[in-house]
């Protein structure tokens, strides 16, 4: 495991994953998280980047988080983009529970390209919110528990929830209790997650359609990335409805490049994508 590693091993790991010219701003330990995570700054032709990363099993490097450091509010990982299409297909979203804080990319987005909606984070590791202070912009309170744990406590409702939880060996289980409080905790309007992880989906969806909901599946062709998995809970809301409601919501928020590529080469299904 990683943690037999020194830290000189760790920063060479650093290093040779994103070359010898980045920069390394933090290194340590995240007890609840359970590994090791890093703060990295490196460039990419002429884009500068800061990367949250963590370490895994066999000493794998894994980019949890990254934010352009010229624009900040830009989403990097194209599942960010896709999970971002949830308030596509919200008429007037105006609170957004964030289950995960990460690198606060999804809370910089919605300062930035909606600004009339409230975000509520939540987040289990002090060190990992700590971090998205320090480096990641962050500025308004989270609420430090166990996303289970909140969703259980509140009374609270929001127009979209994003699930965006993660651990050392990637997307953290959620079972189906988990979900129906998701969806106890919504407004008529959406639901968006993306795991990665075929039990957790069909849970999910299992709960959906006990609900007379129906999810739709979003992924690259080939399933080689991130799964965006949307549960809308307003009627008229079908996979051939996405490439309408992108188009609206970049217009309206003038997003980069007006949402070019979110759904280019991409299966968008009613089941668990298989191509």
């Amino acid at each position: 495991m990683i943690t037999e590693y020194s830290e000189e091993r760790q920063k060479s790991l650093i290093l040779d994953y994103f070359s010898r010219d980045a920069r390394i701003r933090l290194l340590r330990r995240a007890e609840t998280f359970g590994a090791p995570v890093f703060v990295v700054d490196f460039d990419r032709g002429s884009r500068h980047f800061r990367t949250l990363g963590s370490f895994g099993a066999g000493a794998q490097v894994t980019e949890q988080s990254s934010m352009d450091l010229l624009y900040p509010a830009r989403l990097v990982f194209h599942y960010e983009r896709l999970m971002s299409l949830a308030f596509a297909m919200v008429e007037r979203p105006v609170s957004v529970l964030l289950l995960g804080v990460g690198g606060a990319a999804m809370w910089r987005f919605v300062r930035a390209y909606l600004p009339d909606c409230a975000p509520t984070l939540v987040d289990s590791d002090e060190t990992i919110i700590a971090l998205a202070r320090r480096w990641f912009y962050l500025n308004q309170p989270v609420v430090h528990d166990t996303a289970q744990r909140f969703l259980a406590g509140t009374m609270a409702k929001f127009d979209a929830i994003l699930v965006d939880l993660y651990g050392p060996s990637g997307p953290a289980g959620s079972d189906e209790v988990f979900w129906i409080r998701c969806l106890d905790s919504l407004a008529p309007g959406d639901f968006a997650v993306n795991p990665n992880v075929r039990p957790m989906a069909e849970a999910l969806a299992a709960v959906a359609r006990g609900r007379g909901l129906e999810p739709i599946f979003v992924t690259r062709r080939g399933f080689r990335d991130n799964l965006a998995q949307y549960v809308p809970t307003i009627e008229g809301i079908g996979p051939d409805a996405l490439d309408g409601a992108l188009e609206r919501f970049a217009a309206e928020r003038h997003l980069p490049d007006r949402g070019r590529g979110i759904l280019e080469n991409c299966l968008v299904t009613r089941h668990f994508p298989v191509d």
